[in-house]
This record gives structure tokens, sequence and C-alpha cells, in this order.
């Protein structure tokens, strides 16, 4: 049996890069204990929903090759011992749009790409395509102690097409940076969805979300037989918990969804009442 630590941070943070580093490092220096990797909200390097136009973001976005912000991130990874999985607002020689990434750093300094997020949130009035360009391809798969892990972002939890994706390639969980927006119900909808795409898949979903006057917060572990196995509830926090091979592994002999589920060949079938 394997376990990593996860160490999850939920807070609400600004449209400053630099305020926004620090109120992260201040937080991971008093709390962090011995997480294997500790997993940050979407839009903590930048809350894009706190009243910036798109020209604004990508003013304040910063490219992978040459950012401050990472910089800063790769040495907390260092001073801490661990990996960080962070959500960076990367910028593009496309203006005024940016790319909405994950990026890991690890304690040796390394900063690596994982994702770029594919679907964005045009959706309840907000259009996310105004501010990024979309993702065209999966997550890099992420290795530690003999289990894979894969990356979400938000608004991708709609699509169960992607997890299930990541479960066919190994997945042990999916790591989900999250600035779930406020409004009817979404905390109920953010937890179905979350529960579902955990449950079907036989995988453990981690969710770190955004909280604060925008979101909902409530980020959390949902366990792969489809409950909710941590809840972070409303407020700015942070907490480890460990996740195990063993949960998934007797997951998927109990509910092997995986053996079971079709490739799809899907062909047009009609009846033509035409007489």
């Amino acid at each position: 049996m394997s376990r990593i630590r996860v160490g999850i941070l939920q807070d609400h943070y600004s449209i400053d890069p630099r305020e926004n580093f620090y109120k992260t490092r201040d937080i991971l220096i008093k709390n962090y204990n011995d997480a294997d990797i500790v997993i940050l909200p979407e839009y903590s390097m930048i809350n894009i929903l706190a009243g910036l136009k798109p020209e604004e973001a990508y003013q304040r976005a910063e490219p992978l090759e040459d950012s401050w912000y990472l910089s800063k991130m790769a040495d907390l990874a260092g001073v801490l011992s661990t990996n960080i999985l962070l959500h960076f607002v990367e910028r593009t020689n496309q203006p005024p749009h940016v790319w909405s990434s994950s990026i890991l750093v690890d304690m040796e300094g390394n900063i690596r790409r994982v994702y770029r997020k594919m679907h964005l949130f045009d959706a309840y009035g907000y259009r996310e395509s105004d501010y990024f360009l979309p993702g065209n391809d999966i997550s890099y798969g992420l290795v530690m102690k003999n289990m894979i892990f894969y990356v979400a972002i938000c608004y991708d939890l709609r699509f169960p097409e992607l997890f299930r994706t990541y479960a066919h390639l190994g997945a042990y969980g999916v790591f989900v940076h999250a600035g779930w927006v406020k409004g009817p119900l979404k905390e109920e909808v953010l937890a179905s969805l979350a529960t579902a795409r955990s449950h079907e898949n036989t995988i453990y979903l981690i969710l770190s979300d955004h909280t604060g006057q925008e979101y909902v917060g409530r980020s959390g572990v949902f366990n792969p037989l489809g409950y909710r196995e941590l809840d972070l509830g409303y407020k700015p926090g942070y907490i480890e918990h460990d996740i195990y091979s063993e949960v998934v592994e007797e997951a998927r002999k109990l509910i092997p969804v995986l053996e079971h589920s079709k490739k799809w060949n899907i062909t047009l079938k009609t009846h033509n009442n035409n007489t």
C-alpha cells in the first residue's frame, strides 16, 4: 500500500501576484507540516474575477520562462521541501488572451507546466474566453509513490469524458484547481459533480477552491466510493490529508466500472417516417 499526503489551501486572493505570493508563503510557512504535494486554488496568482478587464489581466500575467511569481514559488517549495501545484496566469503572444495553466514547482526548483485549461467558463453570464485561450491536450501525469495523478481546472468538472480518460490512463486521483463562483445552489452542484467524477471513475478527487465574496469555498477530498471524505467549509484554511492506493484498488474490485465501460463506436441511426 502506498500513501501520499496532500496539502489543500483555501483562501481569497487579490489581483496582485506579489501580494498573493506573500499570502500563500505566510500561510504555508505557518501551517505546512509534511505534505508530499500542496494544491492551490484557481486564480490564486491573479483573481481575474475581482474586476479586471482582459487587457489588465494580460498586463499582470507572466511568461513561464521568466516569471517572478514562479521563481518565488520554487524558492518556497525548496524551503518547505515539498512540491507545490499552483494555478498560473500565463502570458501568451496573442494579447489580451492568456493561458489558464497548472504548474508544478518542486523542491529542487524545477518548474513544469502540467496542464492548460481546456474548457473555458462561458456560462452563468461569465466569459472566460474573453481572457483565456483554451488548452488543447490533457494534463501530464504526476507519479508519486507508485500512484499517478492528473490535473483539471474548475469548469472541467462538468466534462466527464476528461475524467474517464484519466481513469483509463491509470489515475489514482485528479487534482482540481477551482474558482467555483457563487450562485443559486452552486455549492450543491460542486459537491454533486465532484462526487460523481470520483465515484464513476473510482478515483480520488482532490479539490482546492477559492473562497471569499465571489466563490463558494468547500475545498476537500472526494472518495472513490462516492462520498466527500474532507470538507474545508467556507473560511480560509489549510489542511493535510492522506490518500491511499489501497482505497482505489479496493473500490475498483468492488465496483469494476472501468472494466465494464464501453469504448463506444457511435453511428447515427434514424427512422425515416416519410411515406
